[in-house]
Order: C-alpha cells, then structure tokens, then sequence
C-alpha cells in the first residue's frame, strides 16, 4: 500500500534537507530525514558511526530507517545521498510514495557540501574519486518518479520547482 511520501533523493550538497524543510511546511506535513532518525536511534553523530563502524555498518543502520518509514505516512523525507544506491531500494521508496530526485551540477554539489559540515563520503576523496561515486549513484537516481535540476537555484525556488513537478505527476497518476 503507498504510503504518500515525498521522498527526496540526491548527492550531496543537492539540497535534500533544506528543500525538504520548505516542502514540508508548504505542504503542512512532517519532515524527516533519515540521517536524524539513524543519528537519534544511535545516539551518535553520522561522522561517528562511519568513523567506528564503517560504511557497511551505516548502510545498515540506513537499511533499518527505510523499514521504519512503512510505519509512517504523507511526511516529507530527506534521504542520505547513499541510501537510494542499494538492490532493490529505489524500488522500495517507489512503494512508500513520489521519489524526486533533485539533480544538479557535480561541481556545485559538492561545494554546497563542504560548505554544510562534515561529509563522511567527501572526507579523503579527489575530485575524481568523487566523481566516480556521484556517477555510481547516477543510475539509481535516475529511477525516481520525478527529477528536478537544482542548478543555479536556491532552495525556495527548488521546493517550487518540486511543488509543480508534483501537482503534474499527480494529475498525470490520477
């Protein structure tokens, strides 16, 4: 059964939480990102579990919080920039609801990112390197429902660009 998500989904620095924030309250839902609700449910920062833990362990702790999402509905969720990039997950936030990607310029993407804290996946990586992860993360973006370009924009005019690309993927569904 879908649960009426609007799920966001993107690489770092795209402007998932940001634009989630402002579609949430446009659209009077919750917002939720699934970074918080791992960082909350571990009582630790992100940075700290990659740190101690390593990537396996956070995508899945990652793996857990997508569970956790059947249990709610209609709310506005920010996803981690990995989280959509595993088998059959993008397939799994089909089901909960409209997945937009928010699709941008890599090299603004990444500036916004290290201007916005700490990035585990940024810390240590050249520009290739980095590159090479936001092209490995391209194909599962790509199945999102809805895709909106983020370049050049600020997130009011992206949650407005959202807003319309959802009431035409709803006209379109109904």
């Amino acid at each position: 059964m879908p649960r009426n998500h609007v799920i966001l989904v993107g690489f770092m620095g795209a402007g998932k939480s940001s634009v989630g924030r402002l579609l949430a309250r446009r659209l009077g839902r919750c917002f939720v990102e699934t970074d918080d609700m791992i960082a909350s449910r571990e009582g630790r920062s992100i940075s700290e579990i990659f740190r101690r833990e390593g990537e396996a362990r956070f995508r899945e702790l990652e793996a857990e919080a997508v569970e956790a999402l059947r249990l709610k509905s209609g709310e506005v969720i920010a996803t981690g920039g990995g989280l959509p990039c595993r088998e059959q997950r993008m397939e799994t936030l089909r089901a909960l609801g409209t997945v937009v990607w928010l699709r941008g310029d890599l090299a603004e993407l990444v500036a916004r990112a290290r201007r916005t804290g700490a990035r585990p996946m940024l810390q240590g990586r050249t520009p290739e390197e980095i590159e090479a992860l936001y092209r490995s993360r391209e194909p599962y973006y790509r199945l999102a429902h809805v895709t909106v370009d983020t370049t050049g924009l600020g997130p009011d005019q992206v949650a407005a660009r959202v807003l319309a690309a959802l009431r035409d993927t709803h006209a379109a569904r109904v």
